[in-house]
């Protein structure tokens, strides 16, 4: 190869390099090309993060509404179902206040609250231990009104009976929205407890009415087991020999009807005014009169299980005369009795009792009054004192302190009668309301129904007595029990003659010593002789009593407030 021909190959080897190389070069990109590439990425996350940011913000808010709406329900559901519940309302925010509360006494007797904390949170619970219940809130609102009057906003605790609540849930989210929400509630409240002349009523179970006898039922007397179970005893048909029989009376709490247990004569021959006290939670001590007119007692026995009777032998207190025997507990095994004996006199004798051996003894029976004294009545003062109140001869009523010695089984009496009603006192009724204050119902003059407040002074124990009430103008046999506080439920037959059964509310003022009665209330239209009362519960009362052909008849007076809109 000559040195022009190499030279010559070696130009066309740079040039085939010099092509490679650029065509390299080549494939690359320029800097006005990645400039154009990035601003194109700039606008797409421009325009693609808002909308992820939006999704991400709807999300967010869907989930805190969702949150909001459920927390709101469940508060106003909360707040609006305790309310109607409660037993009164002792305290509210004024209807203005949007960061309010309200304080109620459930149906437990336990005073509950509403507020907002610190935090902006529901809180609920026993004053002085809120829990936290929901939250955060912007708004806590109570506008209350009273029974007839819904545009008017009333803090009246005594007359609140609507309760509207609004409140508003804050919503955390960035573009969530505060949610608000509105409940009511109705309250039968502020009801229960007031004075019987406030607006208290008796009416009747309507399912309650019960037979528990359709041949016999002469003068029941009742004595409360427990709750849903009470013993009766009654004559039965015969005049003075009717015979004594006992059974235990059942009441369903839960829709207030009334069965029985098995029925026991206790005395085939007579029982006459049977009386009942309880000794323990099986026996019972029953005082009546009995074969020949004379005292009779016997211990009756209930089994727990299949609710049967059983009785020890019946002792003869008095083996001449005893009519209408009343007893008063003196302590776990002395009972002191007060009844019409010999010449029609005012006796009291203690009876001693052995429930091991069901068997009954006495002490040493007292003339308290040498006159004609009938239809007593006996009310515990202190155990040792019992105040009797009866009927003395020329029928005025009176009143006298009887004291026990159980050591040697002796009766006295203190010195002084008071007389408490001026003409006629017949089948009287005394309850103990304190040591000092004993509440008596009586048929007075003409055939009407009074009451009085007796007061006892525990230092010189001179009796007294309060104002004198007329509660019905035709009154008959009443029959007293405790309710609560100072309310005490009296029943009787009614409208003289016809004997109708009555009932109503008593309440007394210690301090006044006065009586007031509510709107009587007729419970048997055709008769209710001898009516006797049993303690169910607060607002519950068993009523035995004799009806229209001397059978035996039950039901349960229910005390509350009227009903209204």
């Amino acid at each position: 190869m000559t040195p022009h021909q190499a030279e010559a190959l070696q130009r066309s080897d740079l040039s085939r390099q010099c092509d490679s190389t650029m065509r390299t070069a080549g494939a690359g990109m320029t800097l006005v090309e990645m400039l154009v590439a990035m601003s194109i990425m700039v606008i797409v996350f421009a325009a693609v993060v808002p909308q992820i940011r939006a999704i991400q913000n709807s999300w967010d808010s869907k989930r805190e509404n969702v949150e909001v709406i459920q927390n709101g329900r469940v508060l106003v559901d909360h707040i609006t179902s305790q309310l109607a519940q409660a037993n009164s309302i002792t305290a509210v925010s004024n209807s203005s206040e949007t960061t309010g509360y309200i304080q109620f006494v459930d149906n437990d007797g336990n005073t509950m609250r509403y507020e907002i904390d610190a935090s902006n949170y529901v809180v609920y619970g026993p004053v002085g231990n809120l829990s936290e219940l929901t939250g955060p809130v912007s708004k806590l609102q109570f506008t209350c009104y009273d029974v007839c009057d819904l545009d008017t906003a009333i803090t009246d605790v005594n007359s609140i009976r609507t309760v509207k609540v609004r409140t508003t849930i804050t919503n955390a989210a960035e573009l969530g929205r505060d949610q608000t929400f509105t409940g009511q509630a109705y309250l039968r409240t502020n009801a229960s407890g007031g004075a019987a002349g406030d607006g208290q009523t008796v009416t009747e179970e309507p399912a309650a009415q019960f037979e528990f006898d359709t041949s016999n039922g002469q003068q029941p007397a009742l004595c409360r087991i427990d709750a849903s179970h009470h013993l009766c005893v009654y004559k039965a048909v015969g005049g003075a020999t009717g015979e004594g029989w006992a059974v235990v009376l059942i009441v369903n709490t839960g829709n207030w009807t009334i069965s029985k247990g098995t029925t026991l004569v206790f005395d085939n021959k007579a029982c006459l005014g049977p009386d009942l006290a309880r000794i323990d939670a099986t026996n019972y001590l029953c005082a009546y009169t009995g074969f020949q007119g004379d005292g009779f007692a016997v211990i009756l026995t209930v089994n727990p299980v299949t609710w049967t009777i059983s009785r020890g032998t019946p002792f003869e207190f008095d083996t001449a005369d005893c009519l209408n025997p009343v007893l008063s507990q003196i302590d776990a095994t002395n009972y002191l009795c007060a009844y019409t004996g010999p010449g029609n006199d005012g006796f009291a004798v203690i009876l001693t009792v052995n429930t091991v051996t069901r068997t009954i003894t006495k002490g040493t029976s007292f003339e308290f009054d040498t006159g004609d004294s009938r239809y007593c009545a006996l009310s515990n003062i202190d155990n040792i004192h019992h105040l009797c109140a009866y009927e003395q001869a020329a029928s005025r009523g009176v009143a006298v302190v009887l004291t026990v010695n159980t050591v040697t089984k002796t009766v006295t009496k203190e010195a002084g009668l008071f007389q408490f009603e001026p003409l006629q006192a017949q089948y009287n009724e005394l309850i103990r309301i304190d040591q000092e204050h004993h509440l008596c119902g009586t048929r007075a003059w003409l055939e009407t129904g009074k009451a009085c407040i007796l007061t006892v002074n525990t230092g010189t124990w001179a009796i007294g007595k309060g104002a004198t009430i007329l509660y019905d103008t035709g009154s008959e046999t009443p029959a007293l029990a405790w309710i609560t506080g100072d309310s005490y439920l009296l029943a009787y037959a009614a409208a003289a003659g016809a004997d109708i059964g009555k009932a109503m509310v008593l309440s007394v003022d210690t301090q006044t010593d006065t009586v007031t009665s509510s709107t009587g209330y007729i419970h048997d239209i055709q008769k209710s002789w001898a009516p006797d009362l049993s303690r169910v519960d607060d607002s519950h009362y068993l009523c035995a009593y004799e009806g229209a052909f001397s059978d035996g008849f039950a039901t349960i007076l229910t005390v509350g407030s009227p009903v209204l809109p």
